[in-house]
């Protein structure tokens, strides 16, 4: 009456279709992860895993390298420079300070003092490297 009965049929056969179905994608989803597995732990698949991981790794390690050259000029460039611009301030005072004539009555280099040991010793001396606090 008013198709129920075949409204019944349809829906038993769509039920079991469905149920068919998903047996189907189940051993499906199993088959796959069974391959899947399989690959991975074949020597090829080892090896495609070693490659990815690698290409990975240096592109990371490229990208770090570039990082850190990029820093280390840059550092070694300021340093030329400023070792360059002290250089050349340098020779610029050297320039525009005249050389003073040396006075021909002191002596320059007199031997009549010195020990055998090559080193002079006087308080005087002593006072200039290491001045104590009551002259400061």
């Amino acid at each position: 009456m008013f198709g129920i009965k075949r409204m019944h049929q349809q829906r038993d056969r769509l039920y079991r279709k469905t149920q068919r179905l998903e047996k189907q994608a189940k051993a499906s989803r199993e088959r796959a992860i069974d391959h899947a597995l399989e690959k991975a732990t074949s020597p090829e698949g080892l090896i495609a895993s070693f490659v990815l991981g690698a290409s990975t790794q240096l592109d990371i390690t490229r990208k770090a390298r570039k990082n850190i050259l990029n820093g280390a000029t840059k550092e070694v460039m300021s340093f030329l420079i400023s070792q360059l611009s002290a250089y050349w301030n340098a020779g610029m005072q050297n320039q525009s300070e005249p050389e003073q004539p040396k006075d021909p009555q002191t002596p320059s280099d007199t031997n009549e003092d010195v020990p055998e040991s090559g080193v002079v010793k006087t308080d005087q001396d002593i006072d200039d490297v290491f001045p104590s606090k009551e002259n400061s």
